[in-house]
Parts: structure tokens; C-alpha cells; sequence
């Protein structure tokens, strides 16, 4: 259930992030005016994301057993997130190679794979696993921003 909101979520938030136009420094320079990032650009935009989500994820670390629909509707919402992402980086990565789209769906469909199933866990968690199984969410989560950004975003 959790996995198929993940994929249509991640495949709408990619397609987003690579539609949007990422301008490298174009008011500085004549000659790169309206041109897109460069992949250091672009590397360091997905930095800043990468960084970004670490620091929610640290906020997320808050929720406590009393507030474990809260923490799993943040899950779903974030997985969500992803799931739009990734269909930003499939897209993107589709005009580069085959090879490179195989890659990426590799690693997402294991990285989804592995969030579903800490997702599913944790609904079940009581109050004595809570902090366990809200880690394993959390570091699921965070596979799957990594599986998303390793250098998937700028091939």
C-alpha cells in the first residue's frame, strides 16, 4: 500500500525537480544567461536537499510513542515526497541512457522496498520498540533520499 503511494508520490516529486529550470549563477555572466546549472550546480542543489531533509529528519526523532499517527503520517507525507522525486530523476535520467534509468530503478525499488516494510513495522511498534522501529523508519527514509541523490540527479 505504502509502496505504490511511495513510487506515484517519488514520480511526481522528480518530475518537478527536473522540470524546474536550476540557473547557475546566470546574473553574473552574460554568457550563461538562461542556460541550466552546471552539474556542480546541481550537485550542490542536491546538497542543499540532502541537507534539508537530514534536518527533519532530526526533528523527526522527536515524535514519541504518544504521537506515533503523527510520526506516520510524516512517513507517508515524506514518502510521498520521494516518490515525486523519483519520478523527477527517472525522467531526467531517461534522456542520458537505459543503463542509467535501470540503475536508478534498481535502487529505488529497494530502497522503497526497505521504507514499506519499516513503515509497516513501526504501525505495529509498541511502546517498549518505539524508538527502535522509529530509527529503522527514519534511516529507511533516508536510504531512499540517498538512492534517489546519489549522483542519479546530475548524469
Amino acid at each position: 500500500m505504502l509502496n505504490k503511494t511511495v513510487l506515484m508520490a517519488g514520480t511526481i516529486m522528480m518530475s518537478v525537480a527536473v522540470t524546474a529550470p536550476a540557473y547557475a549563477d546566470a546574473s553574473k555572466s552574460s554568457d550563461q544567461t538562461g542556460t541550466m546549472a552546471t552539474d556542480d550546480a546541481m550537485k550542490l542543489d542536491a546538497n542543499k536537499m540532502a541537507d534539508k531533509a537530514e534536518a527533519g529528519y532530526e526533528d523527526a526523532k522527536d515524535f514519541t510513542y504518544e504521537e506515533k499517527n503523527e510520526f506516520l503520517a510524516w512517513v507517508e507525507e515524506k514518502s510521498n515526497q520521494l516518490g515525486e522525486k523519483y519520478d523527477e530523476v527517472s525522467a531526467n535520467v531517461s534522456e542520458e541512457s537505459e543503463d542509467a534509468v535501470d540503475e536508478l530503478a534498481e535502487a529505488w525499488d529497494g530502497a522503497s522496498e526497505n521504507l514499506n516494510e519499516a513503515y509497516e513495522e513501526t504501525k505495529d511498534a509498541s511502546a517498549d520498540t518505539w524508538e527502535t522501529m522509529k530509527a529503522k523508519t527514519l534511516e529507511a527514509l533516508n536510504n531512499a533520499e540517498q538512492a534517489l541523490s546519489d549522483d542519479h540527479a546530475t548524469e
